[in-house]
């Protein structure tokens, strides 16, 4: 059984929490209570609002699951926290981008950034031309260290710390994935969080541009920014794709009649764009249709594997190596197992096929062996040494190895008496030693250059007494005026 999973997302006014049972498909949801930095008590030296509302929220786990050491915690934060960007790149590996994005991002943010910590998706709209685009968001490492520091001392794993707004969107898309109808493809998805208000646009369900309001004058900015977002992107890749509006967020009634009424111009404005006709959504009583996302069924979908922009890198990684990597090293076990397999196989076969050659090799002997001694039986014994041994009982009074002797001897003054002919008497050539060793001799002595040791050496192969002859050696002599030779000779 899985562990349980806490969702913690904070904005400017405090903490709100979730504990998510299970991560079957049967998934429940218990929402924490809710946690308003009012509320608390002013916060010490050593410690923060946050880690005060961290506190509280452990506070209010059941002992049972607080006691689980590995308690693993998703933190949600404000869409004003991170620098997002949307960009081009020549090329599609992922270690490349992940080299090649901190030199594209370093002169595209509004200010003078410290080190910053960089997750990414890619991605590629089907338009006229496409393009292989590259959406991303930053965190600065200093802000991400103190909301790390704050989780793990509370005793939590951080495995999650990416943006609010952007994973409730992956969430959704998650939820409506097998769903063909556009409006769930092309969409802008409103988030209503506490002090500020995140659209971001999707298109053909890639998360393409995310923008933050916040402020009193948030809510009068939300229909010019959505027609700002809109005009971008038309103009930017030459389409008109229409675009529903889904709003998300804990609103009464009266505010999602409000927030309804206030978006209702958006779809002409489109129309007029577009060329095509498109309707709000009706209005039903009360007004819980279908513009507006249930935030439960979100939370439920959320996941570390969810693919959202996670700032959990590096040395705030959420897992050892094993475990982040689990899947691809579960691939490579498997195909070092079927390739060790196939070795084992591999050789197997050929060793039976060579066991066959033997075979075939022993029954070819051993019917020669037959013919050629038909009085004697082989039995078990390897027909190769019953051939020997009878054979070497026929020629040399039992010795199985007659072929491997030298059948006589070849006396020394036939050797010189050969020599004496093979050489002429005008070579300046002087034999100092001879060395005689059954079917090899050893020749050594001086000539007056290295030419004559070479005419040596032909006279004697000329002669048919002696099959090869090899210069072992041939120095200057001691002298300076001779040259000493080795000839190595076999007979």
């Amino acid at each position: 059984m899985t562990s349980p999973l806490l969702i913690i997302r904070e904005n400017c006014t405090g903490i709100d929490a979730w504990l998510l049972d299970g991560r079957t498909k049967s998934k429940t949801v218990q929402a924490l209570d809710r946690v308003s930095y009012e509320d608390l008590e002013a916060a010490g030296e050593d410690s923060t609002l946050f880690n005060a509302g961290v506190a509280s929220v452990i506070q209010a786990i059941d002992p049972a699951i607080k006691n689980d050491r590995n308690l693993e915690v998703i933190l949600l934060l404000p869409g004003s926290r991170f620098y997002f960007r949307h960009t081009s790149l020549p090329f599609t590996s992922q270690s490349k981008i992940r080299q090649v994005l901190p030199l594209e991002l370093s002169s595209r943010f509004p200010k003078e950034l410290g080190p910053v910590v960089t997750d990414f998706f890619r991605y590629e709209l089907q338009i006229q031309q496409p393009v292989p685009l590259v959406f991303s968001g930053s965190i600065e490492e200093e802000v991400l260290e103190s909301y790390h520091t704050s989780l793990t001392g509370a005793g939590l794993t951080p495995v999650v710390i990416a943006p609010g707004a952007l994973t409730l969107v992956c969430a959704f898309l998650k939820e409506n994935k097998d769903n063909k109808n556009n409006e769930k493809r092309n969409f802008v998805f409103l988030d209503m969080d506490g002090c500020e208000m995140a659209l971001t646009l999707v298109v053909q369900a890639n998360v393409v541009q995310v923008r933050t309001l916040a402020g009193d004058a948030a809510s009068q900015l939300v229909a010019q920014t959505i027609r700002q977002m809109l005009l971008g992107f038309w103009q930017r890749f030459g389409v008109t794709d229409p675009f529903h509006i889904y709003i998300c967020g804990d609103l009464d009634e009266f505010a999602q009649r409000e927030m309804h009424e206030g978006l209702a111009d958006l779809f002409k404005f489109q129309s007029d764009v577009t060329g095509h006709d498109i309707c709000a959504p009706e209005q039903q009583e009360p007004l819980t249709g279908p513009a507006f996302v249930d935030v439960s069924q979100s939370l439920a979908l959320i996941c570390p594997e969810l693919g959202m922009l996670n700032m959990c890198r590096g040395k705030y990684g959420s897992g050892s190596f094993i475990r982040t990597y689990a899947g691809y090293i579960m691939s490579c076990c498997a195909l070092a197992l079927l390739a060790f397999i196939l070795f084992m196989v591999n050789i197997h076969m050929d060793i039976s096929h060579l066991e066959k050659q033997v075979d075939q090799k022993n029954q070819a002997m051993a019917a020669i062996y037959k013919r050629a001694f038909p009085d004697k039986k082989t039995g078990k014994i390897d027909p190769l040494l019953l051939m020997q041994a009878s054979v070497g009982e026929l020629t040399r009074g039992g010795s199985a190895n007659a072929e491997a002797e030298i059948p006589g001897h070849v006396q020394a003054s036939n050797i010189l008496l050969e020599l004496s002919l093979c050489i002429p008497e005008t070579v300046d050539v002087q034999v100092d030693r001879m060395m005689l060793d059954k079917a090899r001799m050893i020749l050594s002595g001086s000539a007056d250059n290295y030419n004559t040791i070479d005419q040596v050496k032909g006279f004697i192969e000329k002669s048919l007494f002696f099959k090869k002859v090899t210069i072992g050696s041939a120095v200057a002599g001691k002298g300076g005026n001779r040259v000493d030779f080795k000839f190595i000779i076999e007979i």
